[in-house]
């Protein structure tokens, strides 16, 4: 998948996602068009000469050892989001304290666990194609240096979310 200068890596580790989303592909590329449009680290994105993510769509157990490994949590969760360019790097890009390198960049990895994503979106009663949208974003917006361990930045974090996701007419996962 190719958007401009950014490349998209898709893997598909589990084939059920074939037969559960048809459209994955388009629902990436929407998501990562929203993050590039609206959101202030995503707009630098197309100033790079060659950018590349790695999307992995795959199953619980996938998930799980790499949580283990890398998290020290010895179960499935969700997306997990390894970032390339560090966040002080995009800050520095984004101020201009920087020159975006014009040699081939990596902005991370994103994982996201099929029978989690499955199993949240049945007990919120969410469309599983609005689940994998909120989930996409998510994983993004980590690449990109958002966290929510703080309340103030899970504040933030879940706000650009919530807007992003209108932009794509999803309700907001967060409402009451």
């Amino acid at each position: 998948m190719n958007m401009n200068n950014v490349i998209v890596d898709l893997s598909l580790q589990c084939e059920k996602w074939r037969d559960a989303l048809p459209d994955y592909e388009q629902i990436i590329q929407n998501s990562l068009q929203q993050i590039i449009e609206n959101v202030p680290e995503g707009k630098i994105l197309d100033k790079f000469s060659h950018l590349e993510i790695s999307i992995v769509l795959c199953d619980d157990e996938y998930i799980r050892h790499l949580n283990k490994n890398f998290r020290s949590q010895d179960k499935a969760t969700n997306v997990l989001s390894f970032q390339g360019i560090e966040t002080d790097q995009i800050k520095n890009y984004l101020s201009k304290t920087e020159d975006i390198p014009d040699y081939p960049q990596i902005l991370g990895e994103i994982y996201i666990a099929y029978e989690t994503m499955i199993n949240e979106a049945q007990a919120a009663s969410l469309a599983l194609r609005d689940h994998f949208y909120h989930l996409n974003l998510h994983g993004l917006l980590h690449l990109l240096g958002y966290d929510h361990i703080e309340d103030n930045d899970a504040k933030v974090m879940e706000a650009l979310e919530t807007k992003l996701l209108a932009k794509l007419a999803v309700d907001d996962p967060y409402g009451a």
